[in-house]
């Protein structure tokens, strides 16, 4: 099992070492094959990832990077706050516009039955 690009050209000569090992069954293979394959493409990028972890703490040990994090932050806690009063506001209008409809649903009904007078007990029904 070879890995391919796009186009169909090997990007990699991966060889799946599982393949035809006959105490697994043909998705066991595949399946640590596709670890081993897993597994050498972390050890390939693994120098890139350990570079920019390096830069990563060099730019966060300056104070300018401290400083911006700290106004990041509050600009978030303020974003929060934003977000949780337009979610009240919203509330809130729906809550009016269900009651609004409540209440012309309930005035359509009065004008529908309004003029109607409840009978008597002594009344025959009509």
């Amino acid at each position: 099992m070879s890995a391919t690009a796009g186009d169909g050209a090997p990007h990699d000569a991966f060889v799946n070492p599982y393949e035809g090992n006959r105490s697994l069954t043909p998705n066991e293979q595949a399946l640590l094959g596709e670890y081993a394959r897993l597994a050498q493409t972390l050890r390939r990028v693994r120098r890139p990832l350990i570079q920019v972890a390096a830069l990563s703490t060099q730019l966060s040990a300056s104070t300018t990077h401290a400083s911006v994090l700290n106004d990041l932050r509050v600009v978030e806690r303020k974003m929060g706050l934003v977000l949780t009063l337009f979610k009240a506001s919203v509330w809130a209008i729906v809550m009016q516009q269900t009651d609004d409809q409540e209440e012309a649903e309930w005035e359509e009904l009065e004008d529908q039955y309004g003029n109607m007078t409840i009978p008597e007990e002594d009344e025959p029904l009509e």
